[in-house]
């Protein structure tokens, strides 16, 4: 008797048993399905927060003062000839200046604000930033300091509701007293995906000089941040590694902190690599589960056919192919569970595509699928050996008088 021969009447016999064979796979279909989907959802999860990372900072290097080592903007300032230094560099510098601000909510309500200056035309040098409805102040504006000033979304609500910001005037306050008037240009769209809280405040752009000529916190040619948006095909690594050096040249270790997005990216697919693993091994005890309902399937299934044992036995089946008769059955129905449990995930995945905006990218690899199939296979082997092994060893003259 041939292998396909033993296919053949293993098919046979599950079929033969339909609800039986039904409730031993369900234990299989359940675990691969745990496993596939789990594999997959890590895979999905992390395109997510990589394309809502991207979506928010781009590729980018940012440069400010190494705060875990004490240091702050007024210890360690970013200065116009650090901006001049890196610009032989394949990026292109954003140099940023933070400060505080007030504006009034009612009469005699003041509430804080962020005051963050720019270059111009910043969308065109950082795509990250969108401009919603007008524009944003040009470059010839910046340079010049004029009064001119970019809500993002949340800073248009609450300096001038239900009203079109496009040339209002948003009067902002300094803390110290000074009083500062800006004619809004344009307005950012507002943020998206899974980061976007981190960039939701109420933030005013202004340009840089202006802000240097009317807060009395900010000098003249310092900085508090820099973002470097990396050019196409720039090596984020490499480049991080010469601004470090440039910076570790002119002001020694440890007084700036210099990260760049893909360096977060890799952190965050760590996580989800490791969130993965824990979540596949405690699926993967269902199929654990599942393969012990095998082997008591199969074991059942050998003492019922005792005496179809005993007869192919006395007919000359040698106890090799007894034994690879009974392995093939629970590697069919291993497979068979498999191939369902995958069909299943496959449909939660397009359907969670489908519904939940986080997960935009379906991802089902190849690798996934024969990993999932080829352990359930693998489970089929281990479970099946013992009741194989069993029925291999039956006497047949004992096995045909068994009623």
């Amino acid at each position: 008797m041939n292998p396909l021969e033993n296919f053949r009447m293993a098919f046979e016999s599950l079929w033969g048993n339909k609800l039986r064979s039904f409730l031993a796979l369900l234990g299989i279909v359940i675990g691969v399905f745990a496993v596939t989907a789990m594999i997959s959802l890590g895979q999905m999860a992390s395109a997510g927060i990589t394309q809502d990372l991207e979506a928010i900072a781009g590729r980018s290097i940012f440069v400010q003062p190494n705060f875990n080592e004490g240091e702050t903007a007024e210890s360690a300032p970013i200065r116009d000839e650090d901006v001049a230094a890196l610009q032989v560099l394949p990026v292109k510098v954003l140099p940023q200046l933070f400060t505080s601000a007030q504006y009034e909510s009612k009469p005699g309500e003041r509430r804080s604000i962020t005051l963050q200056g720019t270059p111009g035309d910043l969308p065109r040098l950082d795509p990250t930033n969108k401009i919603a409805r007008g524009r944003y102040f040009t470059q010839a504006e910046a340079r010049g300091g004029l009064a001119v000033a970019v809500l993002s979304d949340r800073a248009a609500k609450d300096l001038l509701p239900n009203r079109d910001p496009i040339g209002q005037v948003a009067r902002l306050y300094y803390p110290s007293g000074g009083r500062l008037e800006l004619t809004v240009v344009g307005v950012l769209e507002p943020p998206s995906g899974l980061f976007g809280g981190l960039s939701s405040s109420a933030t005013v752009y202004a340009p840089i000089p202006l802000i240097w000529s009317t807060s009395p916190f900010t000098r003249k040619g310092q900085y508090d941040f820099l973002v470097l948006s990396l050019d196409k095909g720039a090596d984020a690594q490499q480049v991080s590694k010469q601004v470090r050096r440039i910076f570790e040249a002119r002001y020694g270790k440890g007084k700036f902190s210099i990260q760049s997005t893909e360096s977060f990216q890799d952190t965050l697919r760590s996580i989800t690599v490791i969130l993965q693993a824990l979540l596949g091994a405690i699926a993967g005890l269902s199929l654990l589960v599942g393969g012990i309902g095998i082997m008591n399937i199969m074991l059942v299934s050998v003492t019922e056919r005792t005496r179809e044992i005993g007869l192919r036995k006395a007919l000359g089946a040698t106890a090799g192919l007894v034994r690879q008769q009974f392995l093939i059955e629970a590697v069919v129905l291993t497979l068979v569970g498999g191939v369902l449990g995958v069909a299943l995930a496959a449909g939660l995945l397009v359907l969670i595509t489908a519904t939940v905006p986080f997960f935009k990218v379906f991802i089902l690899s190849p690798a996934t699928i024969l990993i999932s199939l080829a352990v359930s296979a693998l489970i089929g082997l281990f479970f099946g050996v013992w009741p194989a092994a069993r029925a291999a060893a039956l006497d047949p003259i004992e096995a045909l008088r068994y009623e």
